[in-house]
């Protein structure tokens, strides 16, 4: 996503132009907002205007946006946590501590940006709050989480909120085009109206591995609907998902669950089924029923989200939505 796209988070990107203009920048930011919301974006746009030397901020011109484009700014410091590591340690702190007292390379700003912020264990973020307590002049950090909850209060306290909302369909919809110009109408217009405003979540609807994974949805939802328990318990050992397409997968589903909730509450604003198959699924179940397959991908989401074991989680569910047939 192109940091300085004003399409999304423009209210918060304003607000912190502001605050930045105005040299009473916080020493610690804590940007929180769903997975896919653009945390890391906003993050980025934010580190850009700090360390940019030219006007507006970000000029996108000055040799410091050069270097800040091409990923080589000797002012800017990101960390994550490894592929499909269930935490960040306290080593990550060490890693900072490294060259928070030093003096910036070329201007009067250091940025640091923390992806993943919920995956800090106490350790590190007991660590981080040392810095938090007794900020450097010349630091500011950005830490990210989809999870608020996840951080220590002090670690909270000591930070200064930021908040992403989803986008509208409209401006997801545009940017999707702007992405994808070969891209139909038949293809965007779906991602649009399940990304729920995520453009992060859009962006993986679109990506080829979305039809198998929306196929694996619709089967899976043939088994319920069709009270297949052998099928439901026995369906993930084929597949092998890993966490993230076990998380897109739950997610088409729980769209899917609430399309017939949707459908058996006559509501006909659906975003993953057409109208005819979600009145199709509502005339076979009951509405207590349903709310509970919804919720119950939601729960398996949140626990392989959480580190949960993928096949452990998947063969649970399935052996509790057989057992409400």
């Amino acid at each position: 996503m192109d940091i300085a796209d004003m399409r999304f988070n423009r209210r918060e990107k304003e607000s912190f132009l502001k605050e930045l203009a105005s040299g009473r920048l916080s020493h610690a930011y804590i940007v929180e907002g769903a997975e896919g919301v653009g945390k890391f974006t906003f993050a980025s746009f934010a580190a850009n205007a700090i360390l940019c030397g030219g006007e507006p901020k970000p000029c996108g011109k000055c040799s410091d946006c050069v270097k800040f484009a091409a990923g080589s700014h000797p002012d800017l410091f990101v960390f994550a946590p490894e592929k499909d590591a269930s935490q960040l340690t306290v080593n990550v702190v060490r890693e900072i501590k490294k060259s928070i007292y030093l003096m910036p390379n070329e201007g009067a700003k250091k940025v640091y940006i923390i992806r993943d912020g919920q995956k800090m264990n106490v350790q590190a973020q007991n660590a981080l709050l040392k810095f938090f307590e007794e900020p450097p002049e010349s630091a500011v950090f950005f830490v990210l989480t989809d999870k608020r909850e996840a951080l220590l209060p002090t670690v909270i306290s000591r930070g200064q909120i930021i908040t992403l909302y989803p986008a509208s369909n409209a401006d997801v919809g545009s940017w999707l085009r702007q992405m994808f110009p070969r891209k139909t109408n038949e293809e965007i217009e779906p991602a649009v109206r399940m990304c729920e405003g995520i453009p992060g979540k859009a962006l993986t609807l679109l990506e080829k591995r979305f039809s198998q994974i929306r196929a694996d949805a619709e089967e899976y939802a043939r088994a319920v609907f069709g009270r297949d328990g052998f099928k439901l318990i026995s369906f993930f050992k084929a597949k092998r998902y890993d966490r993230q397409k076990a998380k897109d997968f739950l997610l088409m589903l729980f769209s899917l669950f609430s399309d017939v909730l949707r459908a058996k509450e006559r509501t006909q604003n659906f975003a993953f089924l057409d109208t005819e198959q979600a009145v199709s699924y509502a005339r076979q179940t009951t509405e207590r029923k349903i709310t509970f397959l919804a919720e119950r991908a939601l729960s398996a989401f949140e626990e392989i989200d959480g580190n949960a074991n993928i096949n452990l989680t998947l063969t649970a569910m399935g052996a509790d939505i057989n057992s409400i047939l």
